[in-house]
């Protein structure tokens, strides 16, 4: 396990969660945000793969969110290398949207980020229409850097950088 509250857990993604990611990701209303595309079941199965060899190469990756009532996947959170430097992202299944859920774990993995891995400068991008996620990045101290253009849809980048760390 990578962090906990008193509802959830994290831990990193494994073989077995490819299923239950496919379906959280063929939902088209939580891919609005990201390239307005349905993942297909293949596509689920190179993500989890993806970030199962991150883990192993860089020592950290998206994790995987559950409910500790019954351990069900409800999204995920965490690091990964791009080409612009170490994204953070985050993304669930709509049934658990507007209810804190999604602060409160950013917050988790961020100071795991912090803390553990001695993360220092950390990027994260969102679609400029996406205010739930503007608010989180917002909250928890990530700075609004400027606009770009990915997947066709204007995106703000943010920046937050950890000094002393």
């Amino acid at each position: 396990m990578i962090t906990e509250n008193e509802k959830l857990f994290i831990e990193k993604f494994k073989r077995s969660d490819i299923s239950e990611w496919s379906k959280i990701e063929s939902d088209p209303k939580v891919r609005h945000f990201v390239d307005g595309k349905k993942q297909t079941y293949k596509q689920s199965e190179e993500y989890i793969k993806k970030n199962i060899l991150s883990y192993d190469n860089n020592g950290f990756g998206r994790y995987a969110v559950r409910l500790k009532k019954n351990k069900q996947l409800i999204g995920m959170c965490g690091f990964l290398e791009e080409d612009y430097g170490i994204d953070f992202g985050y993304r669930y299944t709509p049934s658990v949207w507007r209810n804190g859920i999604g602060f409160d774990v950013a917050k988790l993995v961020i100071n795991y980020g912090i803390k553990k891995l001695k993360l220092y400068k950390i990027l994260a991008l969102t679609h400029e229409d996406n205010h739930g996620s503007i608010r989180i990045l917002e909250k928890l101290d990530f700075i609004k850097k400027n606009k770009i253009i990915l997947h066709k849809q204007n995106t703000y980048i943010f920046k937050l950088e950890i000094k002393n760390n």
